[in-house]
């Protein structure tokens, strides 16, 4: 322990603290000062200077770490021998479908996109994005769509993570793939492209040409187009945007079209930023070509999350006067919410997703961290007492994914857990049974000896979190397993169980893995969202506190060797965690996290965000914002965990001086401590917010947490030579 000591000290004395220029401003009587506001141009030359000197240093001493290189080899063998297949897209309407997916195979850095016609056809590459690398700029998919008869697929790509993002149009054959020469640049948003059923076009969000000095802009006044296969780009037409006729748009909204079944209506769908709640928008399709006159049938105030087609009627998940969701029918003609039929009402269960295909509408539940599927078969008088079955999943595992098209019966998933590699499994049209598929490539990670545990702490006030472990079963509860808790809670989104084949490196050196269910995600519908947002955020950092220190209580770690980690909004509740108790930890980790909040929307990705976070322009907003900025609750002489912060330089959605700002607020703010913990800024100048990142950054990345936690948590092997 002497040695990791002494090597602190010297990492955190050979930083540097780049000076203070103060800037103050008042919020509603509230003045705030921001002493390194500069920071924020990262392309002044002193603060370009400050991010190599500290990207160089954090390399430096993670290099040094004795046991951080055989770590890595462990995570790289690890991911190496177990090949992955995601992200899988079903087309045509026989019964031999042409099957698309990511492959990330031993010996590739970067996914490729492949196709096999029918589930046992011989596999071959449609798309690698290595193919456009040049001088330097590393490219990669960011999403793909194929069309309805596989014949074509629109490709996204992106160089270095900066999710500046293009799309292709490719030609896919049995002998080969032939690119259409289509490209089509600032394309927005990947859920809103989509084909239309007959395949001969398809619509998509392109962003508006940014403009100087408007670096806000970037995401703001997107419109939606319609490509026709065949026609060049230059022809594409607006159907959606902000002058077309029936809509009333705000900047930060974000338009998106799609094709009824029959082809005879455009559906409009318009997320409002990144709340959950959208407008829907119908009108003919007779007017392509012309001016489209939209009528609204869903507003925010329908609280309507996401729908789902079927000839002439529209299915809504809404929860509206269902916290935990219903779902609705609506008539696709002169229907409205007013009018719409409950097809399922609010149950126990969460209802977390709906998809159509020809022979039903499969539901997804959440039920005590569970998924359960259930299908109401649409042969079914659901107006004459027609019922819901229940899929009989082969055991408790989560569905990563829900595949079904409209054109063909039946479903198909992706099932896995904590401890169980992903499968893909089909769910049968007329008995609901389960059949197997060889999609899935098999894992020789072996998981045998770990067990999953799920447990719930109590929380400040009373509520209980849940609390998802994976250790080994040979594990004592002996208050020293080195332990890494992670932790998000933001849009509702859910921290459902992944299968990792890399947390072997950790699980078998005795560590422990948990996530913590803080509020804020959507693990139990909104009432568990609302918990943590805005001026309730401070629920999702004191949920982490509570969940450390029951871990801490039930004898599974102790506060020197337990360590937190969180990405993107994620990096707001470890950072507070981190300012409101840094005793209880012994390492802190936030990766691309959103850490001057007060900041945020006057960023690029800034104003999509005001629905979730608030605006320093009210108030509220105001108030809760400064509440959760972790660099604004750092506080002169006091003992800070050691911190790693790590970014990626491209990120467009949270600027890198959130990473850059915090390390020289803590590092001022401990310079003077006899005894302070490093702090890292651990960049990374070819990545962005993780999208498109590589398998060795990703894993590299991986090493550096381990490694980082295990030295600051004493274990043996991991600590640095003593300064001389």
């Amino acid at each position: 322990m002497l040695a990791g000591l002494s090597s602190i000290a010297t990492a955190q004395t050979a930083r540097t603290i780049p000076p203070e220029r103060p800037v103050t401003e008042t919020f509603f009587a509230t003045t705030v000062a921001d002493p390194y506001r500069y920071m924020e141009d990262v392309a002044r030359p002193e603060v370009v200077e400050y991010m190599r000197g500290e990207s160089a240093h954090a390399r430096r001493i993670l290099d040094a770490i004795p046991g951080r290189e055989a770590i890595e080899k462990r995570i790289n063998e690890l991911s190496q021998a177990n090949p992955a297949i995601f992200g899988v897209q079903i087309t045509g309407a026989d019964k031999n479908p042409r099957v698309f997916y990511y492959k990330l195979a031993a010996g590739m850095s970067s996914r490729v996109l492949c196709v096999r016609d029918g589930f046992r056809g011989a596999e071959r590459v449609v798309f690698d994005a290595a193919s456009l690398n040049k001088e330097g700029r590393r490219y990669a998919i960011d999403f793909f769509r194929a069309s309805p008869d596989g014949r074509h697929v629109v490709v996204a790509v992106a160089a270095g993570g900066s999710e500046d993002t293009a799309i292709r149009l490719l030609e896919v054959g049995s002998s080969g793939t032939r690119d259409l020469g289509v490209e089509i640049d600032r394309i927005g948003f990947a859920d809103d492209t989509a084909w239309s059923n007959d395949s001969r076009s398809f619509f998509y969000n392109r962003l508006p040409a940014q403009k100087l000095g408007e670096p806000t802009n970037r995401y703001l006044f997107s419109q939606a187009y319609r490509h026709v296969v065949g026609r060049p780009a230059a022809r594409d037409e607006i159907l959606l945007g902000h002058n077309s006729s029936g809509v009333n748009l705000a900047d930060i909204d974000i338009p998106s079209v799609r094709l009824s079944d029959d082809g005879k209506t455009l559906v409009g769908r318009v997320e409002h930023g990144d709340a959950r709640e959208i407008s829907i928008y119908t009108a003919s399709a007779s007017q392509i070509g012309g001016e489209v006159s939209w009528r609204r049938v869903i507003q925010p105030a329908d609280q309507v999350t996401n729908f789902a087609l079927h000839h002439h009627a529209m299915y809504l998940l809404t929860k509206k006067n269902a916290p935990r969701f219903k779902v609705v029918r609506m008539g696709l003609g002169m229907g409205t919410f007013a009018n719409a039929t409950v097809i399922i009402p609010q149950g126990d269960t969460v209802i977390a997703q709906i998809e159509v295909a020809q022979d039903g509408l499969y539901i997804r539940e959440l039920f005590g961290g569970v998924d359960r599927l259930q299908r109401l078969n649409f042969s079914n008088s659901v107006f004459s007492g027609g019922k819901l079955e229940f899929v009989r999943l082969p055991f408790d595992l989560s569905i990563r994914q829900l595949i079904t098209s409209p054109t063909r019966p039946g479903a198909l998933l992706r099932l896995e857990s904590w401890t169980e590699p992903p499968k893909y499994v089909t769910v049968e049209e007329r008995t609901a049974n389960i059949g197997e598929t060889s999609l899935h490539p098999k894992s020789s990670a072996d998981f045998a000896n770990i067990v999953e545990l799920r447990q719930s702490a109590t929380a400040k006030d009373g509520t209980k979190i849940p609390i998802s472990l994976i250790y080994r079963k040979s594990t004592s509860l002996n208050s020293f397993n080195p332990t890494l808790i992670r932790a998000y809670g933001a849009y509702g989104m859910v921290q459902t169980p992944t299968f990792n084949p890399s947390t072997l490196a950790w699980l078998e050196r005795g560590g422990i893995l948990a996530t913590c269910h803080v509020r804020g995600g959507g693990e139990f519908g909104e009432v568990w969202h609302l918990g943590g947002k805005r001026l309730t955020k401070p629920n999702s950092w004191q949920d982490l506190i509570a969940c450390t220190e029951y871990l801490i209580e039930r004898g599974f770690t102790r506060r020197e060797r337990v360590g937190i980690q969180g990405g993107s909004a994620g990096g707001i509740t470890v950072g507070r965690a981190m300012t409101e108790r840094p005793d209880l930890f012994a390492a802190v980790v936030p990766s691309v996290g959103v850490l001057d909040a007060l900041r945020m929307e006057f960023t690029p990705n800034g104003p999509p965000n005001i629905p979730e976070f608030g605006s320093v322009k009210t108030q509220d907003g105001f108030q809760g914002l400064l509440e959760m900025s972790s660099v604004h609750h750092v506080k002169s002489g006091v003992k800070y965990p050691a911190v790693m912060l790590m970014h990626g330089v491209n990120d467009p959605r949270v600027e890198v001086w959130h990473s850059v700002k915090m390390a020289a607020r803590l590092g001022a703010a401990t310079r003077d401590l006899a005894e302070a913990k490093p702090i890292l800024l651990r960049l990374d100048y070819d990545a962005g917010h993780g999208v498109g990142s590589t398998r060795n950054q990703r894993n590299a990345e991986l090493a550096d947490i381990y490694a980082f936690m295990l030295w600051q948590f004493g274990e043996a092997g991991f600590q640095p030579p003593a300064a001389k």
